[in-house]
């Protein structure tokens, strides 16, 4: 990498750092708003007498089988928040370093 690049990359970084928040913040609303509603799904199974096992053991996998999709939908964003929180981290970490490079190349190391 050549001193140009590295400079073009020390500017470009704090947007895509700012880019990559966004997302993160972004996708955890979407993680808490599918919570609340896989919430809402399970009270209302609960209080509209859907679940009727003898034992919570039984009703709670009766909970599990009419939440499915909500369930499914829940976990692929959960793994897209810990995708955008892991670039969020990496792009961090690649500024650290690159600020750290310059910093020797200042003193000329």
């Amino acid at each position: 990498m050549t001193k140009q690049e590295l400079i073009h990359r020390l500017l470009a970084l704090p947007t895509e750092i700012a880019t990559a928040e966004d997302v993160v913040l972004g996708v955890h609303e979407q993680v808490t708003s599918l919570k609340d509603m896989l919430q809402e799904k399970e009270d209302s199974l609960l209080l509209g007498n859907m679940l009727d096992g003898k034992n919570a053991e039984t009703r709670a996998a009766q909970a599990r089988s009419f939440t499915r999709h909500e369930r499914e939908l829940l976990s692929e964003s959960e793994l897209r928040l810990k995708n955008a929180v892991s670039r969020l981290e990496r792009l961090r970490v690649q500024l650290n370093a690159y600020r750290t490079v310059a910093a020797l190349l200042q003193v000329g190391v």
